[in-house]
């Protein structure tokens, strides 16, 4: 990382201009050659000794103390860069009222307007002051129109600026602005092609609150560590998966099918039921199923359509879904007067079951972050029985305490990277602040010591005065030994 040491008052502040836009014209292209050089002879660079933008002075951030306060002519106009990092890649910056840096590319915006356009010039001026950003509610066709203008100028504002995508310090290279140029091309779109019901896509101007991030040191601290957190936790995530896929493939086995087994109404004439619950008269001499149909005392009726009609279903009062059952010895039983039967659709609209991978992989998510899951841990134990206690017990435990208590660990550990990294840059700042304080105060004893001397005369070298002064300061005594000696 390049290291900071600027001149002593304003003298490191400088205007920028043709001949500076020359010379880093000069200084890329030297740059672009010694890249190719390296590349041709194979010459590769550890990545801890690259260059580095100097943190204090990015884009944003308000200017280090260290400089003092520029005078006003160096405010809202283009300056020659600061960072020794971006001197050679076609940038400049102008320093607003409040001495906050705001970084330009030096290329002509939108391949038209150089740096020194008086249009992009204003553009400029009209950028670096900040305003509140405005939000509404939806509101009449005359509200909406002000406001997409109001946001159309600003984006006009800024790509005259900074031009549109070509460079760094872009338009688009901002992720921010990407999100205002979905709203404003969503709603010149809208307003001339009828795409329907878009309205959520002008919300996403919300999301442009999140700007606030960069500016609270605090919250800038957390997201990060969320952002590092989510990097991290890869490895974490497979192995989340991979439980719950291996639970949701058991609960599939064991339970598929249970929940929609109900309590079903089955009146005396219709006579005995077999296992699968049809009539026991209802087969042929094979054994095997005639038809859908069964005749009794009071004429013939669809059986399917009997059994998976909510109608016949018992319920509980005050609940919305059939009381389930099961055919095992320690499963729920039905009330007197109805038979347990595989009909109807599952409980909680169907969204319940274990009827494939993707339902089982549902529930087995559902009770690994305890979502209501007391809910379906007692709809499967009445289905399928008590003795499946055991496999509850194993998925909260691994699931729930385990795994979910691991992410969070994860997400901990990197929020105190996080903060370890913040402290080691504080004092990484501290020592540079320190060492540039230090080499502004030798030069100040310099300046002193040189303002107090007497001027030099113009009838004298500079070189003979300096060794007339030199000799000056010898002691006497040793002077006079040393003639002595040369009589």
């Amino acid at each position: 990382m390049a290291h900071l040491l600027p001149p002593v008052g304003t003298e490191v502040f400088r205007h920028f201009t043709p001949a500076s836009l020359e010379e880093l014209q000069r200084r890329h292209q030297e740059e672009e050659k010694e890249r190719e050089r390296r590349k041709e002879k194979n010459i590769e660079i550890a990545e801890e000794d690259l260059p580095r933008p100097a943190s204090d002075l990015e884009a944003g951030k308000p200017l280090p103390f260290i400089y003092g306060d520029p005078p006003p002519e160096f405010h809202n106009t283009p300056l020659e860069e600061l960072d020794p990092f971006y001197q050679s890649q076609k940038t400049f910056i102008v320093l607003s009222k409040g001495n906050v840096i705001y970084r330009f590319n030096a290329d002509p915006a939108c391949f038209l307007l150089s740096p020194f356009n008086p249009l992009r010039t204003g553009a400029i001026k009209i950028l670096i002051h900040s305003y509140p950003s405005p939000c509404h509610s939806p509101g009449p066709a005359r509200v909406l129109y002000v406001f997409t203008g109001i946001y159309t100028f600003e984006a006009t504002v800024k790509v005259l600026s900074r031009g549109f995508c070509v460079g760094h310090f872009t338009f688009l290279r901002d992720p921010w602005n990407w999100l205002d140029f979905l709203v404003i091309s969503m709603a010149y779109l809208t307003e001339f092609v009828d795409l329907g019901n878009v309205s959520a896509l002008r919300t996403f101007r919300v999301l442009r609150a999140l700007k606030t991030i960069t500016v609270i040191p605090g919250l800038k601290t957390i997201v990060g560590a969320l952002i590092q957190s989510v990097k991290k936790l890869g490895d974490v995530m497979i192995l989340t998966v991979f439980c719950l896929s291996v639970f949701a493939l058991v609960g599939l086995q064991l339970f598929m099918g249970n929940l929609r087994q109900k309590c079903v109404f089955m009146p005396p004439s219709f006579g005995n039921l077999t296992a699968d619950g049809f009539p026991s008269n209802g087969t042929d001499s094979n054994g095997t199923h005639s038809n859908s149909t069964h005749n009794n005392s009071t004429g013939s009726f669809d059986y399917y359509e009997y059994i998976n009609n909510p109608d016949n279903y018992y319920y509980v009062p005050g609940q919305l879904d059939a009381l389930l059952c099961g055919n095992s010895s320690d499963a729920g039983v039905c009330p007197v007067g109805f038979t347990c039967l595989k009909a109807g659709r599952n409980p909680n609209y169907g969204y319940t079951s274990y009827d494939s991978f993707g339902w089982a992989f549902l529930s087995l998510f559902r009770l690994m972050t305890q979502d209501f899951w007391e809910n379906l841990f007692q709809l499967t134990l009445r289905a399928a029985g008590k003795t499946y206690m055991v496999f509850f017990v194993v998925v909260i435990f691994l699931g729930s305490f385990y795994l979910i208590n691991l992410i969070l660990a994860v997400v901990a550990m990197a929020y105190a990277e996080q903060n370890e990294a913040t402290l080691a840059e504080a004092k990484q700042k501290e020592a540079e602040y320190a060492a540039i304080l230090e080499v502004l105060r030798k030069r100040e004893e310099e300046v002193r010591w040189h303002s107090v001397s007497l001027p030099p005369s113009p009838h004298h070298h500079p070189h003979i005065t300096s060794t007339f002064c030199h000799y000056s300061r010898r002691p006497a005594g040793r002077r006079s030994e040393r003639n002595r000696a040369e009589m």
